[in-house]
């Protein structure tokens, strides 16, 4: 029984460590970026600069996203893994009230796997579409001002 919970623990940190480690890539690139010295530049210099800056803010994003993502994985096999101990722990009779924990715990368990899907996908897809909309945005905007 405490393996499983061993198992999750340590999946939780590692999660945590590679988290912490693309935070940390990120906000190096964001700074380096964001604190390059300012002198005059070109318009193409400019541009990218201003771009790289959006980019760095998305990675920022990306990686709490990425994060919060493993970490919904450790807490989706955890909870597998602890309705899979307390199915144990029934006795194996047919009795009516065991064979309604045991079927309350199975539903429990599929619907709580399903809606942690669900939501960990809706996560995924916004942290991937949404975090580059910003740099998209400016693109869009230069290119209709370089068109007027």
């Amino acid at each position: 029984m405490v393996n499983w919970l061993v198992d999750a623990v340590e999946s939780c940190c590692g999660a945590m460590e590679r988290g912490q480690r693309r935070w940390l890539d990120a906000q190096e690139d964001a700074c380096s970026n964001w604190l390059s010295p300012a002198f005059p530049l070109s318009r193409g210099d400019a541009e990218r600069r201003f771009d790289g800056g959006l980019l760095a803010g998305a990675a920022l994003w990306q990686a709490q996203a990425d994060t919060q993502r493993e970490l919904m994985l450790a807490a989706e096999r955890l909870w597998v893994e602890m309705a899979r101990s307390l199915q144990r722990q029934l006795p194996d009779d047919d009795a009516a009230p065991i064979a309604a924990m045991r079927r309350a715990l199975e539903l429990g368990c599929v619907s709580g796997a399903a809606m942690s899907t669900a939501s960990r996908q809706a996560g995924h897809f916004a942290a991937t579409r949404f975090s580059a909309t910003p740099l998209k945005a400016a693109r869009d905007v230069r290119k209709a001002l370089t068109q007027r």
